[in-house]
């Protein structure tokens, strides 16, 4: 087993990828520090905590399976205030890759996705332009197209298991480009109510005084209202957007189960 090192956040993924995987309740240890750990290193900690050593290497292959399957660690104000630029839904499923392929297709296709690049096993996918596609993503007033405001998705999918009968799926979900209009819309229309209530309403008295001090901070709380009214509702459609996937394996997870079960 290689001895390359693993950060916190790989170490922490890994463990409790494991801990599903052992199907028990066990979390990482105190012993996981911010200083990184080795393969050999991690599958102690694992087997310490009570986790089979097959698990353990089962979730480092996750981890090492196309893309990673953490949400990369970002700084500046736009990660602070509406979360990482991306979203990764791993999962192995109990099903044959053609089968998991061909549902992950009709499933991108019904999120109003196409295909941009296809790299064999690893496929590019972007948001469908045109009149059609628009107009339903704006008459979505159920919520059905989860993805009608994400640009990019990148699916890997590789067989796993001894006989080829499970597949590994990850989406990666680009929000780069929903996260930054999200946030200038957000920054318009608070200035936007600030202008309006605050300075519109300090330019109907002139001079200065105590009216134009409560104008002023009456804009300042509208204004800070409707950020964070915008910043709710986008933290909403990120949910939905990680959900969605996750909704998706779940069922496919279960549709396949139950035809194994018939026989079919």
């Amino acid at each position: 087993m290689p001895s390359d090192k693993l950060t916190r956040r790989e170490v922490d993924f890994v463990l409790r990828r494991a801990a599903e995987i052992d199907t028990q309740n066990a979390g990482p240890s105190d012993r996981a520090s911010d200083e990184s750990l080795s393969v050999g290193e991690l599958v102690r900690l694992g087997e310490e905590a009570g986790l089979r050593g097959e698990a353990v290497e089962q979730a480092l292959t996750e981890l090492r399976r196309g893309a990673a399957a953490l949400e990369p660690e970002e700084t500046g104000t736009l990660a602070r205030t509406l979360g990482a630029s991306r979203v990764v839904v791993s999962r192995v499923v109990g099903a044959p890759i053609d089968v998991v392929r061909r549902a992950v297709d009709r499933f991108l296709r019904d999120q109003l996705m196409t295909i941009r690049r296809h790299h064999g096993d690893r496929i590019e996918w972007e948001r469908a332009q045109g009149i059609w596609p628009g107009l339903v993503r704006s008459l979505d007033f159920s919520k059905r197209y989860a993805f009608s405001l994400v640009t990019r998705v990148e699916t890997i999918l590789s067989q796993e298991g001894r006989d080829g009968e499970e597949t590994a799926v990850t989406f990666n979900i680009d929000l780069s480009e929903m996260r930054r209009e999200r946030m200038t819309q957000m920054g318009l229309r608070a200035a936007m109510a600030f202008a309006l209530l605050g300075l519109g309403g300090a330019a109907m008295v002139p001079g200065f005084g105590v009216y134009d001090i409560v104008a002023l901070a009456g804009g300042s709380v509208a204004a800070g209202g409707i950020f964070a009214l915008e910043r709710r509702r986008y933290m909403e459609s990120r949910g939905r957007v990680a959900l969605a996937p996750e909704r998706f394996l779940d069922l496919l997870a279960v549709r396949h189960a139950r035809r194994v079960g018939d026989g079919t």
